[in-house]
């Protein structure tokens, strides 16, 4: 899987950065870092997915849903991560090597435009930060979605504008 030039400078910055956890071992604010570094490698994608009620949504705001700028509360919506942050985090610090962390990288690295709606069913269901019980790392990534019924489209939104969280 390809990485941009803002996402090859993430990598670079998570792979110091769980150097310096391991180091220097002073929990919290480390593991914080390393958590929005996750977070913002995958918002740094070209291409989000979405679903279509959520791409209705926002037409008929009259709003462009390939504009970043448009995530705001106002317009209900929000940039989920199908593998939680959290999930993608524990992942990485389990990794045995370099490799298998770009590894982990590569293969959790999506993100879904959300309506407010569809994201409080994975409140309701308490999937906002976890995945489903029984789901192990290499299984399905929109499992969560699935478990909520949650239809993600296959077809990808080319993105524009500044990287927000």
């Amino acid at each position: 899987k390809f990485m941009n030039k803002i996402q090859l400078a993430l990598k670079d910055q998570i792979l110091d950065t769980v150097k310096n956890i391991k180091k220097h071992n002073v929990g919290e604010i480390l593991n914080w870092l390393l958590r929005n570094q996750i977070a913002k490698y995958s918002l740094a994608n070209d291409y989000y997915h979405s679903t279509q009620f959520t791409i209705n949504q926002i037409k008929n705001k009259g709003l462009d849903i390939s504009k970043r700028s448009i995530k705001t509360k106002k317009n209900k919506i929000t940039y989920e991560h199908p593998i939680p942050s959290k999930v993608v985090f524990n992942l990485i610090m389990g990794a045995k090597n370099e490799n298998e962390i770009i590894s982990i990288l590569k293969n959790t690295d999506y993100i879904v435009i959300l309506s407010h709606f569809e994201d409080d069913k994975l409140r309701k269901a308490s999937l906002i930060s976890s995945m489903p019980d029984n789901w192990k790392y290499g299984d399905d990534i929109f499992a969560r979605y699935k478990k909520v019924n949650i239809n993600v489209l296959k077809k990808k939104i080319k993105m524009v504008g500044a990287i927000r969280r």
